[in-house]
């Protein structure tokens, strides 16, 4: 046991820390998304409280130019908008030779719109009212799906900086970038009338499960190959090191007793 633990809580291990703590931030988004789903069952969808009053406060706030401005928002969330930014980034990764990347980001949005279509189907939760509503969706509630996605797609681009750098100032950048974004998304889609406060929380949670396992599949899998390189590279060191001692061996001058008679 003791061993195990020190392997898993090691820096230099495949599966150590980095995946160690993953993993447990992992089981608490998704120990909270649970919760906040048997919430919502239990009260068969209706909203709470706190629903009506962030959605009425919201309202209370719209403009034209803050409208113009969410509406805007909102698309960067959006399966349209996705559709084009998730194979834009995933070529440029590949291009980067950064192939498993590549393809982790982009199986990781497709799985984000997998998963939120199944909770959406699984939790049957009704929209908002359509009246006062600005923008009209057919689908079910919970969780909010442009907010999934954005989580998905920005926390994504949050974990590919993560990998391409160790430096602090890019990493917070890119955390407090993405954090923006998906918090903005989300509130849009409250302010424009598509979802309740719950809904996007859900969307932020189980995002946030998907990105961390996307991060962390891709960070093991990086140092996995990381470590056969080195061994590989170790390898044929030894290797070349012994044939220059056995061609060295092989020039070396006859020792005295065996030298021919002059």
């Amino acid at each position: 046991m003791r061993d195990f633990l020190r392997r898993r809580f090691s820096r230099e291990e495949v599966v150590g820390l980095s995946f160690t703590v993953s993993f447990l931030a992992c089981a608490v988004l998704a120990a909270a998304l649970g919760w906040l789903a048997h919430e919502i069952r239990e009260e068969k969808g209706v909203p709470g409280p706190m629903d009506v009053r962030l959605r009425d406060a919201l309202i209370g706030e719209r403009s034209p130019d803050l409208t113009r401005a969410m509406l805007a928002v909102t698309h960067a969330g959006d399966q349209h908008f996705l559709l084009f930014a998730t194979p834009a980034v995933a070529a440029a990764l590949w291009a980067s030779r950064r192939h498993v990347s590549a393809l982790l980001f982009a199986g990781s949005v497709v799985g984000g719109f997998g998963l939120s279509s199944v909770l959406k189907i699984a939790f049957v939760r009704a929209r908002p009212d359509q009246w006062g509503a600005i923008v009209t969706e057919t689908s079910y509630s919970f969780p909010s799906g442009h907010t999934v996605m954005a989580t998905v797609f920005f926390g994504g681009l949050a974990a590919i900086v993560f990998h391409l750098t160790k430096r602090p100032a890019p990493r917070v950048l890119a955390v407090g970038g993405a954090a923006a974004m998906v918090v903005t998304v989300a509130v849009s889609r409250v302010y424009l009338g598509a979802h309740w406060a719950t809904d996007t929380f859900a969307g932020m949670l189980t995002g946030g499960v998907w990105v961390v396992a996307y991060a962390t599949t891709t960070e093991t899998l990086e140092r996995a190959r990381a470590r056969r390189k080195l061994a590989e590279m170790h390898a044929r060191s030894e290797a070349k090191a012994e044939a220059e001692a056995e061609a060295s061996s092989a020039s070396a001058p006859l020792d005295s007793g065996t030298r021919p008679a002059s």
